[in-house]
């Protein structure tokens, strides 16, 4: 976990980059290197640190999440930098299925380890946002896979200048998936299809459901810990506090 807070700032830079530079040419360009810098930050968070059992077994599943993590993120790598050189829309939906399963694997692993823990501290904080935000990024990819099979499934109350072209593509659905998992649902984009309208349900319940079972857990772990440190007080500290028992 040390480097959940990395992995997070990767996310937020990655998050920030088109909204501070717009369209313009550079743009695209720091967007892709932030999207391969938090491909590689979220590799380095995939680890079992957390868990408890024998050391052998436990390099063992760390070096089979490891292998699963580099395998998926690899090729997704691999694709979004052949699709920067050299633009090829046969490419596009291979590029989005890639980076899916990818964050999709990096979400589920952050997650497992957040629900392993058992105390709240900064990198369970950090790992926790970061989760959240992943959730939205991995629906971002889901909605690209629509569009890209189904341009018509989605409706846009703006007409964009030349289209939905591949570089706004990514971006535009980041935004959309946000305001869906936060429930915010500004209307400017609308879900037509019965894919993409379900997949829009599926996510904003999703967010709901994290939240309400992260707070949970979190106020659970709280709780827990203080009263752990209540009953590890000794006696003679309690009549301390308390001189007239």
């Amino acid at each position: 976990m040390n480097s959940a807070r990395g992995d997070l700032l990767a996310i937020v830079a990655l998050l920030a980059v088109r909204p501070f530079l717009g369209d313009a040419g550079a743009a695209t360009v720091v967007f892709n290197l932030a999207a391969f810098l938090t491909l590689l930050v979220a590799l380095l968070t995939i680890q079992v640190d957390e868990l408890v059992g024998e050391r052998e077994a436990l390099l063992v599943q760390q070096r089979k999440r490891a292998f699963v993590g580099w395998a998926l993120g690899v090729p997704a790598l691999a694709v979004r930098l052949w699709l920067f050189i050299a633009p090829d829309p046969r490419l596009v939906l291979v590029g989005a299925v890639s980076w899916l399963m990818f964050f999709s694997y990096v979400t589920w692993s952050q997650l497992r380890g957040v629900l392993k823990q058992r105390e709240v501290t900064g990198e369970t904080i950090s790992m926790s946002i970061s989760i959240y935000l992943l959730l939205g990024l991995s629906w971002a990819l889901v909605y690209v896979i629509i569009f890209t099979r189904h341009p018509e499934a989605f409706q846009f109350a703006t007409p964009i200048p030349g289209g939905v072209s591949e570089a706004y593509r990514f971006p535009i659905f980041i935004y959309f998936s946000l305001t869906t998992l936060s429930t915010i649902g500004f209307g400017d984009i609308t879900p037509l299809s019965l894919q993409a309208r379900y997949a829009a349900v599926a996510e904003g319940i999703t967010g709901q459901f994290y939240l309400a079972i992260l707070v949970a857990r979190l106020v659970g772990m709280q709780m827990s810990r203080a009263a752990t440190s209540s009953t590890s007080t000794p006696a003679h500290d309690r009549r301390t506090e308390n001189p007239d028992r």
